[in-house]
């Protein structure tokens, strides 16, 4: 008597295949996600990095006072006009929504602000028309995560850098 071969798969080789795919499609699901967070916080900062320099130049070729309020939902861009500040008119200059994945916090002359608490907090960056700014570091991360962040500064004399800081600190 000859032994017959099968060639089909068992239950047991099927259902760890199946185990396996779930695996992975899992990991692959959880890695586009953290992608995706880190993708928006890239685009933002670098967005930011430069709208501020635009604006910076704005100030000083248009002898303009400007300044950039930031508080937890958004930022925008002011000028001063008959002694107020009011928005600026113009569609590269409008009011962003800050993304609620995002956390922001501005370091001004040693006083941090933390833009993600409960506690409405405001805050306004300068750009003079003699192409001084009021000095800056400000760090952009993602949610409940201290790195990787974007760290965006600005000196008085107008100096602008965007800069990554990743798991190593770097």
């Amino acid at each position: 008597m000859v032994a017959h071969k099968s060639k089909a798969f068992t239950l047991v080789e099927l259902l760890v295949v199946i185990v396996l795919l779930g695996i992975v499609t899992s990991f692959a699901v959880l890695s586009i996600g953290s992608s995706d967070s880190e993708r928006k916080m890239e685009e933002e900062a670098k967005r930011l990095h430069a709208l501020i320099k635009l604006v910076r130049e704005e100030a000083i070729i248009q002898a303009k006072e400007i300044a950039m309020e930031i508080n937890k939902q958004e930022y925008t861009f002011l000028e001063y006009q008959d002694k107020t500040w009011l928005p600026l008119k113009s569609k590269i200059f409008h009011a962003r929504s800050i993304d609620n994945e995002l956390e922001f916090k501005v370091d001004t002359d040693g006083k941090l602000k933390l833009f993600n608490s409960k506690k409405p907090t405001l805050l306004r960056l300068y750009f003079l028309s003699s192409g001084e700014q009021t000095p800056f570091e400000m760090r952009i991360n993602l949610n409940n995560q201290s790195r990787p962040y974007y760290k965006l500064a600005g000196t008085f004399n107008g100096k602008l850098t965007l800069e990554r800081i990743d798991e190593h600190g770097i």
